[in-house]
């Protein structure tokens, strides 16, 4: 069955009403994140297709950001083991079949650990949150991939609408209750994070943690 999903247009955002999280300084974050880019390097290109990135300010610039998980179980959940938009369905059973990740695919990112050096101002994106600035049923979360280009619109509102908010902190939606964010660059000075620990997503440790983790997910994570 395919999945629908009615996003209000940005230009219909409750400005006033948003609430903000304080993400305290010396909280640690885990990210799984393409080689290219450092523990705490901002992706300022228009490279991606992500739920809230890549997005552009009033005068066309790219705002770089970082993704970002509350730990490494949500991170990799946010990047490696998704839920896929139509799950496949063997066609005898009618009954969704085993799913498989290939971690080829993900032969060039890293797992990173960095540590906030100050308290950040967070836009409060959880179901409640959404729902203040004029939301509801977890849209900006819950959707496709095709709902991409609606909710990159309301990131960017967001940040045109909200100059003091530093990112967005919303409950992941691959990994609930555990918290995600999406951090400006723009936003935050140099120094504002720290990066602690790196390692290839394809090291042996950090290969059986995700696939551990799959396994608890009933997901086959090998390249077969």
């Amino acid at each position: 069955m395919k999945f629908t999903l009615e996003i209000p247009d940005p230009a219909t955002m409750r400005v006033g009403k948003e609430v903000y999280i304080s993400l305290p300084a010396g909280t640690a974050l885990d990210r799984i994140h393409q080689k290219i880019f450092n523990a705490h390097q901002f992706n300022g290109t228009d490279k991606g297709d992500a739920r809230f990135s890549p997005i552009r300010d009033a005068a066309g610039a790219v705002i770089p950001t970082i993704y970002a998980a509350e730990g490494f179980e949500c991170a990799a959940c946010e990047i490696i083991l998704r839920c896929p938009d139509a799950p496949a369905v063997d066609p005898a059973s009618g009954l969704p079949t085993f799913r498989i990740v290939y971690p080829s695919d993900f032969k060039d990112h890293s797992h990173s650990v960095v540590r906030t050096a100050l308290d950040l101002k967070l836009v409060d994106l959880t179901i409640a949150g959404q729902r203040k600035i004029g939301v509801d049923g977890n849209a900006l979360l819950a959707g496709p991939k095709s709902t991409y280009p609606a909710t990159r619109g309301w990131a960017a509102q967001i940040h045109a609408k909200c100059p003091d908010a530093q990112g967005l902190y919303y409950s992941s939606f691959q990994f609930g209750p555990q918290f995600a964010v999406v951090l400006f660059g723009d936003r935050l000075g140099p120094g504002a994070l720290v990066a602690e620990t790196s390692r290839s997503v394809a090291d042996p440790a950090c290969h059986d943690e995700i696939g551990s983790l799959a396994r608890s997910l009933s997901i086959e994570y090998g390249d077969v």
